[in-house]
């Protein structure tokens, strides 16, 4: 009872913790004692085998897979939402259908009046607006490219980060379980980062129990804790993680040529 209260009193205050899982109290009737009267036997109450999360499987991998077409969903719509803005074409903002109609309006009046210099220089006032507006385009095209850029550096900073903390957690859950505890609150932890990760790169991820090849029946406790990316590239296996790296591409290795210089290509480090 003691157990169950003290299990109850941390579900409660953890509440509102980030990543906490319920917990509860798994019971058995404990071995009754021997009385030697007419009823043989009385009841010993409960022992308490374990404190176990209440967390389906199930449903994170539903989340994972979920909140990685957000995560992607959402990034391309904060960068479409800058490039619409610098297309935009309305009464506050002079956009290419404006200036273009601008100048083709001007181009009319100088074949009404070819021999008139005051429209030649209108034309080509407007004409210059235009080629601006070209310029000033592929300027802000140019800048968004370098934004998403350096995001991509960001992103494979943090995918290396989480991969090396779930390394450490994976350990730190083994050495608990294979002395029979329950290591609730880092496996916690753990599905934590995982839902970080999910939110940047699709992810697929396996635990299988470590069997003792001695004996395959015996339980060791230990768990194989393996984590995916990328349509299979192994990133986390228990304790050993792969590193992602960004590789500025050379001029010679541009995709288009108008793309700006030193664009990330992403390798595996072992690949490098």
């Amino acid at each position: 009872s003691n157990a169950a209260l003290n299990t109850t009193a941390n579900n409660i205050s953890n509440a509102e913790t980030d990543g906490y899982s319920r917990q509860k109290v798994v019971q058995e009737a404990a071995d009754a004692l021997r009385t030697f009267t007419t009823y043989g036997c009385a009841g010993a109450g409960v022992d308490v085998l374990s404190i176990e999360r209440i967390r389906d499987e199930f449903y994170d991998n539903k989340y994972w897979s979920t909140n990685t077409n957000a995560g992607q969903y959402n990034m391309k719509q904060y960068y479409m939402i800058q490039v619409e803005d610098y297309f935009k074409d309305d009464e506050t903002n002079e956009g290419f259908t404006t200036i273009f109609n601008k100048m083709m309006d001007a181009l009319a009046e100088v074949k009404k009046q070819s021999g008139t210099i005051a429209t030649k220089a209108q034309f080509v006032g407007f004409a210059d607006n235009l080629a601006e507006y070209f310029n000033n385009m592929a300027n802000n095209l140019e800048a968004v490219q370098k934004d998403v850029n350096a995001e991509i550096k960001v992103k494979v900073d943090e995918i290396n980060s989480i991969a090396s903390e779930i390394a450490t957690l994976n350990k730190q859950i083994n050495v608990i379980e294979m002395s029979h505890g329950q290591a609730n609150e880092l496996r916690d932890k753990r599905t934590l980062l995982l839902d970080e990760l999910s939110a940047v790169i699709s992810i697929d991820v396996s635990e299988t129990p470590i069997t003792d090849a001695n004996d395959p029946t015996r339980e060791t406790g230990g768990n194989r804790f393996v984590v995916k990316v990328a349509g299979g590239q192994v990133l986390v296996d228990t304790n050993e993680f792969n590193t992602l790296s960004c590789i500025a591409r050379t001029n010679k290795e541009k995709v288009n040529q108008s793309d700006a210089e030193g664009l990330y290509d992403v390798y595996w480090v072992s690949d490098q």
